[in-house]
């Protein structure tokens, strides 16, 4: 077994606002490719990000940040 300490596994990282910036970019990715003429490579890099954006919003945790030592969680303190 692996002995790997997972007390901060997936902690929560991503505040409130971060979250709601979030969301107006997912929606800015999911819904600009249909009003406009973009290739459709383009519009599944534009869903996928859009995607990808939208699972950190949903599980609160971002893992750009927690490589970064970053938390905008209002008040808590990342300790590495």
């Amino acid at each position: 077994m692996c002995s790997m300490d997972r007390s901060h596994f997936l902690e929560k990282n991503v505040g409130w606002v971060d979250r709601v910036v979030r969301i107006v970019i997912v929606a800015v990715l999911w819904i600009w490719p249909l009003n406009t003429s973009f290739s459709p490579f383009t519009t599944v890099v534009m869903a996928a990000i859009g995607g990808i954006l939208f699972s950190t919003v949903i599980t609160q945790y971002c893992p750009l940040w927690d490589m970064l030592g970053v938390s905008t969680i209002k008040g808590h303190l990342k300790s590495k």
